[in-house]
């Protein structure tokens, strides 16, 4: 039977790096959602747990989707996702593995090791490592808005002879269709695994997410985390980029409230809208820096 999978989904489980709240999706909100646009299979790929699983097996049953229990972990050498693993595999993670440590660990419980974004900007993914395991290459992911990232994925994993799939890399609701892995399996996690591992693999709704919905999401994740930015303003940013210690410098941090102050009091201010773009426009700055890097990666190959 031909099956639609959502391979890479975070709920409100996932805690974001900088900002506590950093998906705005509840397990409750998954099924539905899932249901009302036809998709059988959805992985739930929280960072560094596994706690919403048991929060949403059960009423996913009861509407006939199936539920991966999935985990993305931050490895010492960039994201790595475990599809069909142990509930609770948390708990045998520390901070210090490696890619190699996560990839065996993953699966000696019978998961399957996908790698996420291995070339995305923010030097999250594998990038350059990526020949080190041999896993799921995910070659679209909704967040790789420049594009040339996933056309990196892409060649990579077709010259090293890796399988491809495709996951929306899902924050918010509106994202739960993007980035479409369609198969041709029963609806079982083994049958599930044993195609993708194959790479007997079609994609559908591979768009990446548009500026308006990046404000929408920063916008709402803010919003909820107010407090919490607000305390590290007053106290200091944990310093582990450059960038960092510039957002601690003492003018810095007397714009940073003025203007959090002024944009959660006026959420529809065009603030927003400019915020958004400034970001896009040094991200890309930023990427074509990253560029350099993959094309020697590639030429080695």
């Amino acid at each position: 039977m031909k099956l639609r999978l959502q391979l890479h989904l975070h709920t409100v489980e996932s805690k974001g790096t900088r900002i506590p709240i950093e998906s705005v999706i509840t397990p409750k909100n998954v099924v539905d959602i899932a249901k009302k646009k036809n998709i059988d299979v959805v992985a739930i790929t929280d960072h560094n747990t596994t706690t919403a699983y048991s929060k949403i097996e059960n009423y996913a049953r009861s509407k006939g989707i199936l539920i991966i229990n999935g985990i993305e972990v931050n490895t010492t050498d960039g994201h790595l996702i475990g599809l069909g693993i142990d509930e609770g595999l948390e708990k045998r993670l520390n901070k210090n593995m490696g890619a190699i440590e996560v990839n065996d660990l993953i699966r000696s419980c019978g998961g399957e090791v996908y790698i996420p974004h291995p070339f995305d900007i923010r030097e999250e993914g594998l990038g350059v490592k990526i020949g080190e395991i041999k896993g799921i290459v995910e070659v679209f992911n909704s967040m790789n808005i420049f594009g040339f990232e996933d056309k990196f994925a892409d060649i990579v994993a077709s010259r090293m002879g890796l399988p491809k799939a495709v996951g929306g890399d899902v924050h918010t609701i509106g994202m739960i269709d993007t980035g479409i892995t369609v198969i041709e399996s029963e609806l079982d996690l083994c049958s599930i695994l044993k195609t993708l591992r194959r790479g007997r693999t079609s994609f559908e709704n591979c768009n990446y997410m548009t500026l308006r919905e990046m404000k929408e999401w920063a916008l709402e994740r803010t919003t909820s985390s107010y407090e919490f930015i607000m305390n590290n303003i007053r106290h200091g940013w944990i310093s582990d980029k450059w960038y960092m210690n510039i957002a601690n410098l003492r003018l810095i941090k007397i714009l940073e409230k003025k203007v959090l102050g002024y944009g959660i009091k006026n959420k529809k201010s065009k603030m927003w809208d400019l915020i958004t773009y400034l970001s896009f426009i040094t991200a890309n700055i930023y990427g074509q820096f990253s560029k350099k890097e993959f094309y020697g990666f590639l030429s080695t190959l």
